[in-house]
């Protein structure tokens, strides 16, 4: 981490002064340097830029471009290119795994041995655990049952000038479909919230319809217990009544026996 930022801005500081054979030798060590794996900063210093018009050393800037965001098969394709050192080929190799991770999950052995130019399983396994996985260049496993290494994560690398409006657009997209999810949400979160207000007045009319209904029963109850017992007392003064009757027809009765 920081022994590598350290060693970027360290070439980058350098080579703001560099021009011609110092800006070349600048791009000989920043490429072979084994902690350096982003190179956007020294593409953008004037020197090397400049690099671009020398006859003789323009292949150098070329070199810089494709360990910036090339790859092992890109280099070999180029013929105008110089051989690689052997720091320059294994720093190559990891740039490699780091592109091919960023574009798939699932990386086989067979297609990473070819684009690495590896004979054995042993010498891929061993570049995968020890320069890539360990350097933090690729995060995954390995399944050495179906021969494939799995990324997990993998390191960003600089990206070409060419392809920034792809980029740019991508990123545009996104931005726009995050700004219609979260319209979405808040038009569903409006509707449950209408909703919700319509749900807590009809909750309201319902409690204030049983309230009234409640006053209105018990209102009945009591009239109707009002009624219930003045019925009663008309009732008993009945059967006084007709006491009194049963009462003076015995008498009258008795009087006759008599």
């Amino acid at each position: 981490g920081t022994m590598q930022e350290t060693r970027l801005e360290d070439l980058v500081e350098r080579g703001r002064s560099a021009t011609g054979k110092a800006a070349a030798d600048l791009v000989d060590e920043a490429t072979a340097a084994p902690g350096v794996l982003v190179f956007g900063e020294l593409l953008d210093l004037d020197g090397v830029r400049a690099l671009a018009s020398d006859p003789v050393l323009s292949c150098k800037l070329a070199v810089l471009r494709v360990f910036a965001h090339g790859t092992l098969p890109e280099y070999r394709a180029d013929k105008s290119l110089p051989p690689l050192s052997p720091a320059q080929e294994l720093k190559l190799r990891r740039l490699t795994v780091a592109s091919l991770a960023e574009k798939s999950a699932v990386l086989s052995y067979s297609l990473l041995r070819r684009a690495l130019e590896l004979d054995t399983i042993r010498e891929l396994e061993d570049l995968l655990i020890n320069e890539c996985v360990a350097t933090g260049v690729v995060r995954g496993k390995l399944d050495q049952k179906k021969e494939r290494f799995e990324v997990h994560e993998a390191m960003a690398r600089d990206v070409e000038f060419s392809k920034l409006g792809g980029v740019i657009a991508s990123l545009e997209a996104w931005r726009e479909d995050v700004r219609a999810a979260l319209a979405a949400a808040e038009e569903t979160a409006r509707r449950a919230k209408e909703a919700s207000a319509k749900e807590t007045e009809r909750v309201e009319n319902v409690d204030a319809a049983v309230a009234a209904m409640t006053q209105r029963l018990k209102a009945e109850a009591e009239s109707l217990g009002a009624r219930a017992s003045g019925g009663a007392a008309e009732h008993e003064e009945d059967l006084v009544d007709a006491m009194d009757a049963d009462d003076v027809r015995s008498e009258i009765g008795l009087k006759r026996r008599r």
